[in-house]
């Protein structure tokens, strides 16, 4: 094994190579590897008593990726899903090192190879009734500018079921508001596009959203713009949606019990396609799941509500009558007299 296998040149290459050129996976994703990298690096400094410029590749071990997952569970309190989501990334790293150097490959196979965690708790899907959604409209007052930005929001991620992140990148070119052609190009996870169809209130909603700050709009602008006419943020999106619950709930109580984010809005949208009727893979399209078994999930909360619908009646006591024709204890004697 080489002893100039210096970590930090194969993360190096491991982003710019990997992850933007060959994968080309959007910022979020990117982050997401780069925050996860970070920790370990620290975790891994501190293990070693190096710095982290002058971490080798054999400085890592199995030992030291399960030591790290030990660190996430007992320190920082990660659950045992976050754990796996953590692990699986590192997985990809050191495999795309095997890659670059053979001569690291059983090293690096050891560390690729360590198992996740059983035990994970699949998060329960959260979304809205379509009262519940529609009280939280009520509590919009669109008379006003801010009023009427918040409106058409959240009625465009409840039409689209668009994430947060497709929300806020969303431009006015992607918009196509004639009748003849009333949709919107999303730009989603591993900046794949796809055309959702929108509805004729989506569409009056959004064009008066434009004409409203028509003095400033180019194509190329964000549309859903804070207070300062900057594109508003994911946390922006996030306390709007807080707003409006919090009046909503005082009205219907049972939202309190419910925890709201964005991504609710957007499992509002999967379930109420399902229940009326809307083929899977419609679905899966609409959404942008890279795979069914993801759009699946909703199925499987659809089919558990019916289900506590079930047990929730009665079952109805029925009368049985004695039958007429009583058992001849001779019977088989009298077969046998035939």
């Amino acid at each position: 094994m080489k002893s100039d296998c210096y970590l930090s040149k194969y993360i190096q290459m491991f982003f710019q190579d990997y992850l933007i050129c060959r994968r080309n996976l959007s910022g979020h994703t990117i982050k997401s590897y780069r925050d996860v990298i970070k920790l370990f690096l620290r975790f891994a400094s501190a293990k070693n008593k190096k710095a982290a410029v002058n971490l080798l590749a054999n400085d890592i071990n199995e030992s030291t990726v399960v030591d790290f997952m030990s660190y996430l569970e007992k320190e920082r309190g990660n659950s045992i899903s976050t754990q796996n989501h953590r692990i699986a990334l590192m997985r990809r790293f050191w495999s795309y090192v095997s890659l670059q150097e053979p001569s690291l490959s059983e090293h690096c196979r050891k560390i690729s190879t360590i198992p996740s965690k059983k035990g994970a708790i699949i998060s329960e899907i959260t979304y809205l009734e379509k009262d519940e959604i529609a009280e939280m409209f009520k509590a919009i007052n669109t008379k006003t500018t801010l009023g009427m930005r918040d409106y058409t929001m959240l009625l465009f991620m409840y039409n689209t079921g668009a994430r947060v992140s497709e929300t806020v990148n969303t431009r006015l070119s992607w918009l196509s508001l004639t009748k003849s052609s009333s949709k919107v190009n999303i730009l989603g996870k591993g900046n794949k596009w796809r055309t959702c169809p929108l509805w004729p209130e989506t569409i009056t909603a959004l064009q008066t959203l434009i004409d409203i700050n028509k003095e400033n709009v180019r194509p190329d602008d964000f549309i859903f713009l804070n207070r300062f006419s900057n594109p508003i943020s994911r946390f922006g999106i996030m306390r709007i949606i807080e707003k409006y619950k919090g009046i909503a709930q005082m009205h219907l109580p049972q939202l309190q019990k419910k925890n709201v984010t964005p991504h609710t809005i957007r499992h509002s949208t999967a379930m109420h396609l399902l229940q009326s009727g809307v083929e899977i893979n419609v679905i899966r399209s609409w959404l942008g799941h890279a795979n069914l078994a993801t759009t699946h999930g909703y199925i499987e909360i659809d089919l558990e509500m019916k289900r506590k619908a079930l047990n929730a009646c009665d079952l109805p006591q029925k009368h049985i009558n004695k039958p007429r024709w009583q058992q001849n204890p001779d019977v088989l004697q009298w077969l046998e007299s035939l």
